[in-house]
């Protein structure tokens, strides 16, 4: 998808508790996870594998469970790098080296664009973007790589209270035409930062910020040379901006032309679910994690991107990640079930899966199109609220209700201490 979106929420996020998501689906996921999370009870402190000990040295005894406990550890890792799917190369154009150009407005607040002039200058060029950014290679030699150092234009322009999006393509036409953006480079990116009284929309949109998608990026087709670019509305403070912002430059480096994607997950059978929230390489995140969809890093407030290495290493595949929180996953046998009628009913088995050895965690499995649509599209039966790693559980889904699209999707949701993580399972309706 070329829109990021949050769940809407009464006041804008914070640097320590911001959630965001891609797509109405992933909105809705977050807002019940959340719901959930404060439900769930808190697994156990004891492994059920290892038990607790009194015993402050180790013996022969006490060492069987550790090493019992890391060879779980490396089956799960393993069963949750086969099942996570792939950013792969699908032929269209990407940016090498980003050259990041803010575009601001006279008249905005001073201290916003000051920041976001900041920002712009330097984020392709710090431990977050080479986070974000490794792996992403047409070649071994032709990969995305530290940008160069941004550079900023304030545009004296009075806009209106609401612009369509093709009025700032051809706002930036006009301003490259005559100069006012400086040189522009087959690596430029653009991004139009929009002042707080001027609402966007577009084709797709009634207006954005509106509890659904907070900001665009797309490709402006010039006779000699196409550029990427963004348009920000302000959806919130200036955190809620450079989160925004940093999740388009992603997008608009790895897949700057929704129309000849570069890097995104492929849409197939096994990837179908995870791409409920769209392809592009940012998408997948809103959907899949919770309250660590979002980080602090370099100064500002950005987004995390899915990882090819961390997903093929069986952690947690969107990065920048914290080393010290582990990954759990409850996985279905299926990346997908079919109910095609009203009543149909089916039976799957589910593993827990965790990337290191963990205690117990809780377990629930949602409705997540019917949680978004505020209607029940499936009855949901878990045998067993907790699990460790390498149990087995089962979940019975019966259809109640068709969904319009006939595609509905299941949140398969682990809760270990303060983090949620959601695997997703689609049940096609067709």
């Amino acid at each position: 998808m070329s829109r990021s979106s949050s769940a809407g929420r009464p006041a804008a996020p914070r640097r320590d508790a911001a959630v965001t998501a891609r797509g109405a689906v992933a909105a809705a996921v977050i807002a019940v996870v959340a719901l959930l999370s404060r439900a769930a009870a808190a697994p156990g402190a004891a492994d059920a594998t290892t038990g607790a000990t009194a015993t402050p040295v180790a013996t022969a005894r006490t060492a069987v469970p550790v090493v019992a406990a890391t060879a779980t550890a490396a089956t799960g890792r393993a069963l949750i790098a086969r099942r996570l799917p792939r950013v792969t190369y699908r032929g269209g154009p990407f940016v090498r080296r980003p050259e990041l150009v803010t575009v601001t407005f006279a008249g905005d607040d001073p201290a916003v664009v000051a920041t976001v002039e900041r920002f712009g200058a330097s984020i392709t060029r710090g431990a977050w973007w080479r986070a974000v950014a490794t792996g992403f290679c047409a070649a071994p030699d032709d990969c995305v790589g530290d940008g160069r150092p941004g550079r900023s234009v304030r545009l004296d322009v009075a806009l209106p209270a609401s612009l369509h999006a093709v009025d700032v393509e051809r706002l930036l036409t006009r301003a490259l035409a005559d100069g006012r953006l400086g040189a522009v480079e087959s690596d430029t990116v653009v991004l139009v930062y929009l002042p707080a009284h001027v609402a966007l929309r577009d084709a797709y949109v009634a207006r954005y910020c509106d509890g659904g998608a907070r900001a665009l990026h797309r490709t402006l087709r010039l006779p000699d040379a196409s550029v990427p670019f963004a348009v920000l509305p302000r959806c919130g403070d200036v955190d809620e901006l450079t989160a925004a912002a940093s999740h388009e430059i992603v997008e608009a480096t790895t897949s700057p032309d929704p129309a000849r994607p570069g890097f995104a997950l492929a849409r197939d059978p096994e990837t179908i679910a995870f791409t409920a929230a769209g392809v592009e390489v940012v998408d997948p995140c809103g959907l899949v994690t919770r309250d660590r969809h979002r980080t602090v890093a370099d100064g500002f407030v950005v987004q995390r991107a899915w990882s090819n290495d961390a997903a093929a290493q069986g952690h947690d595949p969107c990065v920048p990640a914290p080393a010290d929180r582990p990954y759990v996953a409850l996985i279905p046998e299926h990346a997908s079930v079919r109910l095609p009628a009203v009543g149909d009913r089916v039976t799957l088995v589910l593993r827990a899966a965790a990337d290191r050895p963990v205690s117990r965690w809780s377990v629930a499995a949602l409705d997540l199109s019917g949680r978004h649509d505020g209607t029940s599209y499936l009855e949901l039966a878990l045998d067993a609220t907790t699990v460790a790693p390498d149990e087995t559980l089962q979940l019975t889904i019966t259809a109640r209700r068709l969904h319009p699209k006939e595609r509905a999707l299941v949140g398969l949701v682990s809760t270990h201490g303060e983090q949620t993580y959601v695997w997703p399972l689609a049940v096609m309706m067709r």
